[in-house]
């Protein structure tokens, strides 16, 4: 894969004029890539083979070997040596921490690396090798400006991330258990804005109890970084991934972000959500040649590589999307059939399920957060995974703008009358063909008001009637989860408690007691339970130790779910707190 863990060197030509670093010692401007850098100009390189382009690189644990390269024309002697001025590397350090979005670098100490104390380029010689070696790197998160000197002409610099993690010391083979209702996958979704993502990972479960620490493995089975966006490309016509300041900085650090919680065996989606821009993945075109399908499924497909992802979750909300063709939005078309179907089944081709594929190897899930009326199934009208056709055309009793006596909506009646016209029943029969349910490898209740979902679910008991095509009563046990938790903690006249409004029965919250929907999801045999918006848990408040609840709430949820083996969560290692939770402003 791909890991994308670099800046391109564009960025970073800010670093030359930093305030308090000795203007004479910083001046030449970092080699911009595709330019042809200092070869043109005759200027003398410092570059990484392989990484020519690039100024900062991630140590992987081996050793290093630059060059200093001699520019064209060029005939001297030249000999460098490293910037060891501490100020200026600290200064260096310190911006680099702000152009890559993170407060987290630290200088690399002396001790942890060694380089040459003079690098020379005989006349008669191309180029020459400068070794730069780390070692006893302590845990944290450090880089290392490489700043090499002719005298006082600056040749080059490079930057050297070193990141280093607590060692997992989980038996690893928890990672071949099979969930059970007892002990479902608990996935957590995390709002990037304000919490930081690797906290998830400091989650230990002890199925059995304390008393056997060696079945201790982490609680969450996946972790979902939310959100990127959809958004319209109005130049080129097209939806796009878009993301955020937040989503970023995770993305582009997946070293410091991602790597560790994959290494305990945690895997990490990307949520992918619209934008409020009246396009997302229910009104994409399915006519012709089906580009807006096919280039953001290929765009899907390669961020999941690229940032060394597990696989994305689809959150389909906040798309606005044209209600009547008449909306001024051009090159969006109205929510249509099929639409969803053809982009699930075109990123599946992309990112192929492996018959017999372990857990461990699973690089490519696909999931579905079920919410949003163009999701959801023929109880509000739209069947639009259901594949049954039928009660589209017949618009059948029961759509949610007849219970409630208001006229059928304008784009329910286009969806309608595009499934009655015979001259789309071609692509019809090709999209009844997608068994949408088979596709997917989690469908996640998001209704907080009750467990069940309001749709034909098979929760609801009727699975002959489920209304996402394809998932069958056994599949919908593995892959249907009915609890779904807001995690949120808020601060109510000086305390920290959770926000109840989607745990308690009681006016304007559940219309469920909590206790009722733990019993549906066991009834109903599901494996997985979502958390969203686990949060940052202060130690102390006001000057005060304060007991972290979700080592409560997981157990608990075990228990009602039959686990009679005595679970215990524990939270084990660092406490990040780089993010401040609206709760704590």
């Amino acid at each position: 894969m791909n890991y994308i863990s670099i800046i391109k060197a564009g960025m970073l030509a800010a670093l030359v004029c930093l305030a308090g670093c000795k203007e004479e010692t910083l001046t030449a401007e970092v080699p911009v890539p595709g330019t042809g850098g200092g070869e043109l100009t005759g200027e003398t390189r410092f570059v990484l083979p392989l990484e020519e382009g690039m100024n900062t690189h991630v140590w992987k644990g081996e050793d290093l070997t630059f060059e200093l390269r001699r520019g064209m024309n060029d005939k001297r002697e030249i000999t460098a040596a490293f910037d060891t001025d501490e100020e200026t590397l600290n200064a260096l350090t310190a911006k680099y921490a702000e152009l890559k979005g993170i407060n987290l670098y630290k200088l690399l100490s002396t001790e942890s690396y060694e380089v040459p104390q003079t690098v020379t380029l005989a006349p008669d010689k191309a180029s020459v090798s400068v070794p730069v070696k780390i070692k006893d790197v302590k845990e944290g998160t450090f880089v290392l400006p490489l700043v090499l000197k002719n005298g006082e002409h600056e040749i080059g610099v490079q930057f050297v991330e070193v990141v280093r993690h607590p060692e997992a010391d989980f038996n690893m083979s928890w990672l071949d258990r099979t969930p059970s209702v007892e002990e479902p996958r608990f996935v957590a979704i995390i709002e990037t804005a304000e919490n930081d993502i690797r906290n998830v990972g400091n989650y230990v479960l002890y199925p059995n109890g304390e008393e056997q620490a060696d079945t201790r493995r982490p609680l969450f089975d996946m972790t979902v970084i939310f959100s990127a966006n959809i958004n319209w490309n109005g130049i080129q016509g097209k939806p796009e991934l878009y993301y955020n300041e937040s989503v970023r900085r995770i993305l582009d650090n997946r070293d410091v972000f991602v790597k560790p919680l994959q290494d305990r065996g945690i895997k990490v989606l990307l949520s992918l959500m619209p934008n409020h821009q009246a396009i997302g993945f229910s009104n994409l075109d399915i006519t012709g040649e089906r580009s807006m399908i096919k280039g953001l499924a290929r765009d899907i497909q390669e961020a999941v590589q690229t940032y060394g992802l597990d696989g994305v979750m689809f959150d389909d909300e906040y798309a606005n999307y044209p209600e009547t063709p008449e909306a001024e939005q051009p090159g969006r078309p109205m929510v249509q059939m099929g639409s969803f179907h053809f982009l699930i089944k075109e990123l599946r081709d992309l990112m192929p399920i492996v018959e017999g594929q372990a857990w461990k190897d699973r690089h490519n899930l696909i999931t579905l957060y079920n919410t949003g009326p163009f999701t959801n199934g023929a109880g509000n009208g739209w069947c639009l995974f259901g594949n049954k056709f039928d009660l589209i055309k017949k618009h059948a009793a029961g759509w949610e703008d007849e219970r409630y006596g208001n006229p059928i909506a304008e784009d329910k009646k286009a969806v309608r009358e595009w499934v009655k016209d015979p001259a789309n029943q071609a692509v019809l029969e090709e999209i009844g063909k997608i068994e949408v349910g088979r596709l997917f490898d989690y469908v996640w209740n998001a209704n907080y008001l009750r467990g069940d979902n309001h749709q034909y679910s098979f929760s609801s008991g009727r699975t002959s009637d489920t209304w996402i095509a394809g998932l069958s009563g056994e599949d919908a046990e593995k892959k249907y989860g009915v609890a779904s938790f807001e995690m949120s903690l808020e601060n109510d006249y000086g305390r920290i408690q959770h926000q109840t409004r989607f745990w308690e029965q009681g006016e304007g919250k559940r219309n469920e007691a909590l206790t009722t929907t733990i019993g549906k999801q066991k009834t109903g045999k599901h494996q997985s339970i979502i958390c969203f918006n686990l949060q940052y848990v202060p130690d102390t408040w006001k000057d005060a130790p304060y007991t972290n609840l979700y080592l409560q709430d997981f157990p608990l949820f075990m228990k009602q779910l039959g686990n009679t083996a005595n679970p215990v969560v524990k939270f084990e290692g660092v406490n990040y707190d780089t993010l401040l939770p609206a709760y704590m402003k």
